[in-house]
This record gives structure tokens, C-alpha cells and sequence, in this order.
């Protein structure tokens, strides 16, 4: 990789609400048609901001990045 391509590594966290929801649920949940996809697990993932953007994340992915946050955690940051 030349020097103008180096890529530096980088940790990122956020906050988000999610819902468990199937990939079927989610295109129903966002007034779509369901396509004839094999349907899927995974989680109705809502992101902090000015738009509450959401997005659909497969099971093992969302479980594999997140965990619930505990009642302390909760409580200092006033959901």
C-alpha cells in the first residue's frame, strides 16, 4: 500500500435502540414488498440523530458488535 492509501485503524461506539425483527418484518415495517428472499433473524436497528435513521441488521452480526446496556448504564445516560 503506498503511503497515500494507508489505512489507520479506528474504534467507534454508539448508542442505538433496537428491536428484534425479521429481514421479512423489516421490509413490511418500511412499507415495502416483500421480494421472495429466504427470510431471516435479525434485529430493527434505530441510530441517535436528527433523522432516527433505521436499518435492518442480520442476527449474528448485530449480536456479535452490541450488547444491552445494564440499569446503571441506563440510568447515566437517561434513556
Amino acid at each position: 500500500m503506498s503511503e497515500q492509501t494507508k489505512m489507520q485503524a479506528f474504534i467507534g461506539s454508539k448508542i442505538i435502540l433496537a428491536a428484534p425483527m425479521s429481514k421479512r418484518g423489516f421490509a413490511a415495517h418500511k412499507g415495502n414488498e416483500w421480494d421472495g428472499e429466504e427470510d431471516e433473524a435479525g434485529y430493527l436497528v434505530q441510530y441517535a440523530g436528527k433523522d432516527n435513521y433505521q436499518s435492518w441488521s442480520p442476527k449474528a452480526v448485530f449480536e456479535e458488535a452490541y450488547r444491552p446496556v445494564t440499569s446503571e448504564e441506563v440510568r447515566i445516560i437517561n434513556l
